[in-house]
């Protein structure tokens, strides 16, 4: 008996699920980008055979799916967690995968469309499960390169969910080897990890922290149900409500106005895990002991767990409108070196125990004027190439500005990286860090959060015994106390310089000691604590 295999239609590779094993196999993995493309291509082309049989369509993307997600892990280093803008080649790589998720949701669109009329009614809950994930993650593409998207993307999911609801199989455990820790899943728990992952305002978290919520969810997404209602004996606040009506996500909502189109995501259980959590490590329990994702730092544990409570859990109010302030444009300096520089007046650092070797130019200028020249000064300053960079001002709202970085600019930006602004020439330098980022295009627009009170420079180094004989001593700063405002007197100094308990050395005409009593803000570059 013979088997006639089916026919190759045009534009494909395959005709069947069997076909397109196959073909997945002879991908060219050793070229990941020319593999993504092909496979790219191939779900263009697979969109657009509307002959194409609805079961062998499902298990070709069910197939596809699993060599998309191996594809994408292998080439996310390509834009995640790098400085903005991004080059050229890397936002190609960027738009190729973001290209794939749009085609996936279009393929399983039309599956979906095929168990309405009965084709694939039995898989209508894992059909639209895996639309609700593909959707997410258009979403989180966008974020993790701090770009918004379209909030038709929020229309669609809303949709999807109450589809499922309404038909009955929002809460069907579906297979989901990808996306679960017990290879299970639903359309309800894909919508919540969703809903919460948007929550999180991924424009201010770093690369390593939008990892830390991800993995967060991945453990205790179940913890979270997805209500009708508020629960009885809910307070007067509910703290994450969805209008499904609305192309935006959850807000917080009064527990007395929500209505027939809200649906309510009860964290308690999920709030009570946290909390839980945050009394483990500030009692000095390691992260890994007490359930949290290995590999993250206890101090980053710790602030991201209370910012995510506060997001999810606490019914966080509004922020204020911004304004538009009369100031059209300010200096702004990265890098703790030309940080130091320019908050200093112009003085380059030196050891302040140690007395520096003249340069020849110096030992000349001192042997025929008894002084450092100007000149030789200007070609010493000259030689770091210091710049103190335009900023167009979008607008500002209590203390933090948001910012157009200049085309001319030479710097990446990232979120957590600490920076000096100032308001006009002469205006003196504040500090602050770089809170959260957006990028429409080429254009990216960094919001700056200053730190209260004028900065003094200071040289600092750890106290550690066991490096105290070789430690040398780096740029920092002293922020003064604000004792209305309730702010204590704080050091910025360089990453993994200072940590909570443990001492750090300022000279002030001789080495001071102080302890670590509190760390304030933890950047990509630089810790600012308290100390006594």
């Amino acid at each position: 008996m013979s088997v006639t295999e089916p026919p190759i239609r045009e534009g494909l590779a395959f005709a069947d699920a069997r076909g397109c094993r196959q073909w997945l196999g002879a991908l060219p993995m050793t070229n990941l980008p020319g593999a993504q493309s092909q496979v790219l291509e191939a779900m263009r082309a697979l969109g657009r055979d509307a002959a194409f049989d609805p079961l062998e369509r499902l298990k070709c993307l069910e197939l596809v799916r699993e060599k998309i997600a191996y594809l994408q892990s292998e080439q996310r280093a390509r834009y995640f967690g790098k400085t903005l803008p991004l080059s050229m080649n890397d936002t190609d790589a960027w738009r190729t995968g973001r290209d794939l998720m749009e085609e996936m949701e279009a393929g399983y669109r039309r599956c979906l469309a095929s168990a309405a009329t009965g084709a694939l009614a039995a898989h209508a809950a894992l059909i639209t499960q895996r639309m609700v994930r593909t959707i997410g993650a258009q979403m989180l593409f966008h974020a993790i390169v701090y770009r918004r998207f379209d909030p038709a993307l929020w229309e669609r999911l809303h949709a999807l969910y109450a589809q499922a609801e309404a038909a009955g199989h929002a809460e069907d455990a579906v297979k989901d080897s990808l996306e679960s820790e017990d290879g299970t899943s639903s359309v309800a728990e894909s919508y919540a990890r969703v809903v919460l992952v948007q929550a999180a305002y991924l424009s201010e978290v770093t690369a390593p922290q939008m990892d830390f919520i991800e993995a967060l969810l991945r453990l205790w997404v179940r913890r979270v149900a997805i209500r009708r209602k508020p629960a009885e004996g809910a307070g007067a606040l509910c703290p994450m409500v969805v209008d499904l009506a609305k192309p935006i996500g959850a807000r917080p909502q009064l527990t007395s106005e929500v209505a027939e189109q809200h649906r309510v995501l009860d964290v308690e259980q999920l709030s009570r895990s946290i909390r839980k959590r945050v009394h483990g490590l500030q009692s000095g329990e390691d992260p890994a002991t007490i359930g949290l994702p290995a590999g993250v730092p206890p101090v980053d544990a710790l602030d991201q767990l209370r910012r995510l409570h506060r997001l999810w859990c606490e019914g966080t109010p509004p922020r204020p409108p911004a304004k538009v302030p009369a100031e059209k444009s300010v200096g702004l300096v990265l890098g703790l070196n030309e940080i130091h520089f320019f908050v200093s007046g112009g003085k380059l650092f030196e050891q302040p125990d140690k007395k520096r070797e003249l340069s020849r130019q110096e030992k000349q200028d001192m042997e025929v004027f008894g002084r450092v020249s100007e000149r030789t000064q200007s070609m010493m300053l000259s030689a770091h190439n210091y710049t103190v960079e335009t900023w167009e001002v979008v607008d500002e709202m209590l203390g933090a500005w948001r910012l157009n970085r200049p085309p001319t600019s030479s710097r990446g930006m990232s979120i957590g990286r600490l920076v000096a602004m100032r308001v006009g020439d002469t205006a003196p330098f504040l500090l602050g860090k770089v809170s959260a980022l957006s990028q429409e295009g080429e254009k990216v627009v960094a919001t700056v959060t200053l730190f209260p009170g004028k900065p003094e420079t200071v040289a600092v180094r750890a106290s550690d015994a066991r490096n105290r004989a070789n430690a040398q001593w780096s740029q920092g700063f002293r922020l003064p106390a604000l004792e209305k405002a309730k702010v204590p007197a704080s050091m910025v100094v360089a990453s993994g310089v200072a940590a909570r308990g443990r001492g750090v050395e300022s000279w002030d005409g001789g080495p001071k000691e102080h302890t670590v009593e509190e760390v304030l803000d933890h950047g990509t570059d630089f810790d600012r604590v308290s100390y006594f």
